[in-house]
């Protein structure tokens, strides 16, 4: 499971009107490399990311969010 580097960050998303704005960020974020899971929540406007911080940091997943048009918290 486990190894090092492995970090789970929970981010609040602005913006998300429907079930189609998650899956957008849903894909988007799980395109970048490093990143293991990822579920969106529409009705929590949250996204939840297990990822491998020396691959990829949470700016970059910020930023892979930010670049569609939605806010992150």
């Amino acid at each position: 499971c486990c190894g090092t580097g492995d970090a789970v960050s929970n981010l609040s998303i602005t913006g998300m009107k429907c079930q189609g704005c998650a899956e957008r960020i849903e894909k988007a974020i799980s395109s970048l490399e490093g990143v293991n899971d990822v579920k969106v929540n529409l009705d929590k406007k949250e996204a939840r990311v297990s990822y491998n911080a020396s691959r990829v940091s949470e700016a970059d997943i910020k930023a892979a969010v930010e670049n569609l048009g939605y806010g992150v918290r």
